[in-house]
């Protein structure tokens, strides 16, 4: 049990599970306790062709990508992040990211009900985020999307990556190239604060369908903003209930019925989840999942 009134959990209350990512987010800024210096070293893998600042007094740019935590330290993850980067650099913004100066958004420990770790970190991040100068945010993180446009004040307008997609698409400072296989049949999954919570619904499919070749399906009755939740949002990356049938397992089911071989989503809360739910139901080599960025980065047409 969680006692909101004193905006605190008491350490007893807590699953042992999510004790360590609590006390972690509490002393390093991040769920997995890595030194702060490391937020950045994503970007030691980046392409040539990405042009990356880190913002600080002396360096500053227009746009700043805010990353967040899972992105900047999981593995699998640090691939969306490369991708998002791409993108933003493959449509000539001029961008930058926080760095080491950058604090996990604080989404999660809300939810949890831990408000005093939830404002300090809100803090630290705003003062960096003002300080650094900059005009917008982009993420690709529909939690720190969420953080940074209802639970913030005082900051620049924020954007979901899928929003920043679409904008220079139409502008025609993004192009991309026609998908060379064919055979695959997409499917978009609404991520929970994405789409239900901040009603981002249309922004995803009219990037990916600004793909040429693209085959795209709807998982009809079980979308939009009557879409099914991975069941990987929160602090469930560190805490597995038990349940029957796990969330995820049930959409990759509703995906496969529903005629798709690939399932985009935008958040990378999901993929965690969606890509453990394929090998859980036993649909390796029948179904995929893929990141939304990931997908868009790999059809940028680069030459001029």
């Amino acid at each position: 049990m969680v006692d909101l009134r004193r905006g605190m959990v008491d350490e007893g209350m807590v699953p042992q599970s999510l004790q360590k990512p609590m006390g972690a987010l509490e002393k390093r800024g991040n769920p997995w306790g890595k030194m702060e210096r490391k937020r950045a070293d994503w970007t030691k893998e980046l392409d040539e062709d990405v042009t990356l600042k880190i913002l600080d007094k002396k360096t500053t740019a227009p746009t700043l990508y805010f990353v967040d935590s899972i992105s900047s330290f999981d593995d699998r993850m640090q691939k969306i992040a490369r991708s998002t980067a791409k993108i933003l650099s493959g449509a000539g913004i001029d961008f930058g990211i926080l760095g080491q100066a950058e604090k996990d958004s604080g989404h999660e420990v809300r939810r949890f009900g831990e408000e005093m770790l939830f404002q300090d970190l809100k803090d630290q991040n705003t003062d960096a985020i003002v300080n650094s100068g900059v005009e917008n945010i982009v993420t690709a993180d529909p939690h720190a999307f969420n953080a940074l446009t209802k639970d913030y004040t005082g900051l620049p307008p924020v954007e979901h990556i899928s929003q920043t997609i679409v904008k220079n698409v139409n502008a025609g400072t993004l192009r991309l190239k026609p998908l060379e296989e064919t055979d695959k049949v997409y499917v978009y999954h609404d991520p929970c604060y994405l789409g239900r919570h901040n009603s981002v619904y249309e922004d995803p499919r009219a990037a990916l369908d600004a793909i040429p070749n693209l085959n795209r399906i709807e998982m009809e009755g079980n979308c939009g903003d009557r879409s099914f939740c991975c069941g990987g949002g929160g602090l469930m990356l560190f805490y597995e209930p038990e349940e029957e049938q796990r969330m995820g397992v049930l959409r990759v089911k509703m995906a496969k019925e529903a005629g798709a071989s690939v399932i985009v989503t935008a958040c990378p809360f999901c993929m965690v989840n969606i890509e453990d739910a394929i090998k859980v139901a036993g649909l390796e080599g029948e179904m995929e999942a893929i990141d939304l960025c990931e997908l868009i980065a790999g059809q940028i047409v680069t030459e001029t």
